[in-house]
């Protein structure tokens, strides 16, 4: 079967004799690739680090013991061993809640098939730190610094020091509560837990994350010490996990609440506000992307139909001599076509140049840190789906005028001449 040129060819002569109209189809194609993809990169680049500030310092969900229950006496069964009191609810203090058998539920969330990214089991609690005369309280947590490292990101933050190799008898924390506390690396400190266990270590690492409660009140150490200090034995207070998908916490969590004997609590039931701003920023930036497709896809098509307008005389003297409208039709869609593929040739490099410049932007913040304004990360795939996007509208809105091309009486057209 040969490949019919005809099309291709009148479709070229069109773009070629009318060069004022081609480039204005090509200036919204481009303005609207443009503005997809940078509405995508800065919009989502936005909610990254919304949601980096606010779960960078925090388990996606985190496991915790839970209340016991009261049973009523008439209830009791014979002899049922797993019945352990009777009467009203007993809240034990923050530092007495543990989970004993941690080291079990940590295998089995390690399992591939559990679909975690991370497991961290944490002892924490409220604790004393003393240097000298000066007293402050401090939010301490024990854990494992390699597995508590893909929770909150220490190790990539530090700003001297070491967190993943952190041994016993040391701890990490943030350069606000250094500077604010008047220590530095190797500086010794005391640390006087809530039932009265003491402990001396030695600052070593200092991190700056960037997330004020992790950098301002937070001291890491080994679980070990932790455990010492809070007087937990061989337990720990909590389980962090990490999910692929942070916006699978909640489905995750009530899934796992069925099935595990913990209290389940996960980011998106403790920051509501944040996931319904997060919800209504992304159903925002998905209608203006509809938008700009829409309106890429209108002047496309008007401009189209002014071009078939101003070529009755042609297209009709085209069918007196014998083509068909399906030879006709094809000219404009095949036109529409190729304009749109201008565009994205066009409006591909002019966003890829903006969001280079945007990325290269800087602040100083309060903390006197420099950082960019942007979160730029150009993805290949969002460049390849916003072109595949412009194009389809173009071959889309060229059908409507396509059709009327192929409508057109060419005694009509002949005789008005």
């Amino acid at each position: 079967m040969r490949f019919n040129y005809f099309p291709l060819s009148v479709a070229l002569r069109h773009l070629r004799y009318g060069v004022g109209q081609s480039l204005l189809t090509i200036g919204v194609v481009a303005i609207s690739v443009l503005l997809i993809i940078y509405l995508q990169t800065v919009i989502g680049g936005l909610q990254s680090r919304l949601i980096r500030n606010t779960t960078g310092a925090i388990a996606h969900i985190t496991l915790e013991p839970a209340e016991r229950a009261p049973i009523g006496a008439w209830r009791l069964p014979g002899n049922d061993p797993d019945v352990l009191y009777v009467g009203e609810t007993v809240n034990l203090p923050k530092a007495q809640e543990k989970i004993e058998d941690w080291r079990i539920w940590v295998d089995a969330f390690d399992k591939p098939e559990a679909g975690f990214t991370a497991v961290s089991p944490v002892v924490a609690g409220t604790a004393f730190m003393f240097r000298g005369a000066r007293r402050q309280t401090v939010r301490g947590q024990g854990v494992v610094p390699s597995r508590h490292n893909a929770i909150v990101d220490i190790e990539s933050n530090l700003q001297g020091g070491r967190f993943l190799e952190l041994a016993s008898g040391e701890v990490a924390m943030g350069r606000k509560l250094a500077r604010d506390f008047g220590v530095r690396l190797r500086d010794k400190l005391r640390l006087v837990g809530p039932q009265g266990q003491a402990l001396s270590v030695t600052v070593g690492g200092i991190y700056d994350t960037g997330v004020g409660p992790v950098d301002d009140g937070v001291l890491f150490m080994t679980l070990r010490d932790g455990q010492s200090l809070l007087a937990l034995g061989t337990a720990v207070s909590q389980i962090g996990l990490r999910v692929p998908d942070l916006y699978d916490a909640d489905a995750r969590a009530e899934d796992l609440a069925a099935r595990v004997p913990f209290k389940v609590r996960n980011w998106i039931g403790d920051n509501p506000n944040l996931f319904r701003n997060l919800t209504s920023q992304s159903q925002t930036s998905n209608l203006i992307l509809v938008m700009a497709v829409i309106a890429a896809g209108f002047g496309i098509a008007s401009i189209l139909i002014m071009s078939v307008t101003g070529k009755y005389r042609e297209i009709g003297i085209l069918k007196a001599m014998g083509a068909t409208p399906q030879e006709i039709q094809p000219i404009f869609v095949v036109e529409g076509f190729l304009l749109a593929v201008l565009g994205c040739c066009a409006g591909v490099p002019l966003a890829v140049a903006l969001l280079e410049a945007l990325a290269n932007v800087r602040s100083v913040g309060p903390d006197g840190k420099v950082s960019p304004v942007f979160d730029i990360e150009i993805v290949p795939s969002l460049l390849l789906g916003a072109s595949a996007i412009a194009v389809a509208t173009g071959a889309v809105a060229a059908w409507f005028p396509a059709r009327r091309a192929g409508g057109v009486d060419p005694m009509q057209v002949i005789r008005g001449a």
